[in-house]
């Protein structure tokens, strides 16, 4: 897989490997603090994949090898709007890149 500024896949950052893995289980945690009974992951495995470092969007890997871009809102619980935090699902990885990563690099490298 190719990544395309501004994503980063976590295994690409030069961390060491417990830094990364902190890291990655502190999105993971605050996926699910914030997703309600009503929200779209509610309930689901996801596994931090890759960043969006200009804004607070992650990429997910899902049990069932969906993957989800996920905007957070940082709140200290659950949010009580299941639009909140923002995801969207892809069936798979290759779906998400030519559907979004693409186009994001596309309006990434137009505000340079």
């Amino acid at each position: 897989m190719i990544w395309l500024e501004p994503w980063v896949a976590m295994g690409d950052l030069d961390w060491d490997a417990e830094k990364r893995a902190d890291y990655s289980a502190g999105w993971e945690r605050q996926l699910v603090r914030e997703v309600g009974p009503q929200h779209v992951l509610f309930g689901r495995t996801a596994k931090l994949i890759a960043r969006r470092f200009d804004r607070d969007d992650a990429l997910f890997a899902l049990e069932t090898g969906e993957v989800a871009e996920v905007h957070l809102t940082w709140s200290k619980g659950q949010e009580p709007d299941p639009k909140w935090p923002g995801a969207s699902i892809f069936s798979s990885l290759d779906q998400w890149a030519s559907e979004s990563m693409t186009l994001d690099h596309s309006e990434w490298q137009a505000g340079e």
